[in-house]
């Protein structure tokens, strides 16, 4: 690596992701607004507080969006809050399209000047009060992250979401399973800078990782055996609760090793991938055994959408896995309407016949049963025990899918997976962003 490679990198990434005092002072601007409008129409006794990257300096150019907190008395129940947020942005902004979101209660969501604002009700809560609701804790990570990360660190977190969004590992939503940015910004605090995060990852492995950065566990052993995940980072807010919880072991191990590969070779693609052309990904899937599951899915919340189809693309793997099939990757896509589940095999045809394994040729009464169950099977003894040979109903991916979408699992949601069309080839290529994140991601 060439002297200064790495300080050269991230000083021009860092030029293109921070937004522009006049960004920044719009941005402002609007939470501002927000604030005084809907905070006028609240209760008495309500107070509102900006959270989230705009109120920490940790947003994005381009990006921005606004969260505003409803903080209620502890006598209101969830319903009255809830309902008292939505009666003070209507007042507020009654031209605005309202949408109801859901966290653990419902909030209320609407755009402003192309801006995304999320107003939250939630309990005003005091250091070392009980958490009643887990939206509760964003006031408290507010104020923690503003009194722990200084100035240059906002920067740090920059590089550091960048980063992650560029791999496919910023979110901790369902669809994601990666990064929050609550988590990023705990990570800079603790290791001082984006190269200290990585650094500190790249010597991650196998075992478990623990961050505790206030101290909550006198040590990693108590630590282990209260939170059952790979990758801890205790919240210096709620000793009760792991913020890296929401980060599957599949993309922990792809951070870690996307740390270890910038670290050899620091690149500006690390931080803005080209896009690849429909040719490029036709070029790529040529050869492989790759097709994809094409159905119409319910208009849902996104975390429970993602949530079922997670679940019934692990239950098809699991299904093609037992039939024979070796699964190399899979990968989901859906833009709201549609879903694709993509799935890779190794093997593009199964063999004519199927072998069963039975009992140990001494179990008498157990092959007896073992052959009334495959009547029409050949039958071999080899090794002391007993195996069937049957003749396959059907030998590929499309004969599998019909098969499956006959009595396999598939969740309410997602009935129409049942109907779904398996598609190949150039019909593939129409989910070009879907082959694109499998390629990229897996």
């Amino acid at each position: 690596m060439a002297p200064g490679s790495m300080e050269k990198t991230l000083e021009n990434a860092l030029k293109k992701i921070t937004p522009s005092e006049k960004e920044r002072m719009d941005v402002e601007g609007i939470a501002r607004e927000v604030e005084v409008k809907i905070g006028g129409l609240l209760p008495a006794g309500v107070k509102t507080m900006l959270t989230g990257s705009v109120k920490k300096g940790t947003f994005l150019a381009g990006e921005g969006d606004v969260d505003l907190f409803a903080l209620f008395p502890h006598s209101y129940s969830k319903e009255l809050m809830f309902e008292e947020v939505k009666e003070a942005v209507e007042g507020a902004y009654p031209k605005s399209k309202l949408e109801v979101a859901y966290a653990e209660h419902p909030y209320v969501k609407f755009y402003l000047k192309r801006k995304k604002i999320d107003v939250v009700p939630a309990y005003l809560m005091v250091e070392g009060e009980r958490i009643k609701s887990a939206v509760d804790r964003s006031q408290l990570h507010t104020t923690y992250v503003l009194e722990k990360m200084g100035e240059k660190q906002k920067g740090e977190v920059l590089l550091l979401k960048k980063f992650l969004k560029a791999n496919g590992l910023y979110g901790a939503e369902i669809k994601t399973l990666g990064f929050s940015g609550y988590l990023c910004e705990l990570l800079v605090i603790a290791y001082k800078d984006f190269e200290g995060v990585l650094k500190a990852a790249s010597k991650w492995g196998t075992n478990k990782t623990a961050l505790d950065l206030e101290g909550h566990y006198s040590n990693e052993k108590e630590l282990w055996a209260r939170f059952p995940e790979q990758f801890i980072v205790v919240d210096p807010v709620d000793s009760e609760r792991n913020v890296a919880a929401p980060v599957s072991e599949g993309n922990f191990s792809r951070f870690v090793d996307v740390c270890r590969k910038f670290l050899v070779k620091p690149s500006a693609e690390s931080f803005f991938p080209k896009k690849m052309g429909a040719v490029e990904i036709a070029k790529w899937t040529r050869g492989k055994n790759l097709h994809g599951i094409e159905f119409a899915n319910e208009k849902i919340v996104d975390d429970v959408l993602w949530g079922q189809i997670r679940r019934v693309g692990a239950a098809f793997a699991d299904f093609l896995s037992a039939n024979g099939f070796t699964v190399v990757g899979s990968h989901s896509f859906s833009d709201g309407k549609k879903t694709v589940l993509f799935f890779e095999t190794k093997e593009k045809e199964l063999p004519k016949e199927k072998e069963m394994r039975g009992p140990l040729s001494q179990m008498k009464e157990d092959c007896a049963k073992f052959r009334g169950k495959h009547g029409k099977a050949k039958f071999v003894e080899k090794e002391g025990r007993l195996f069937a040979i049957e003749k396959r109903k059907w030998r590929d991916f499309p004969g599998a899918f019909k098969e499956y979408a006959k009595k396999g699992f598939v969740p309410s949601h997602l009935g129409g997976m049942r109907r779904g069309k398996v598609l190949s080839g150039k019909g593939l290529i129409r989910y070009k962003e879907g082959l694109e994140e499998y390629i990229r991601y897996r």
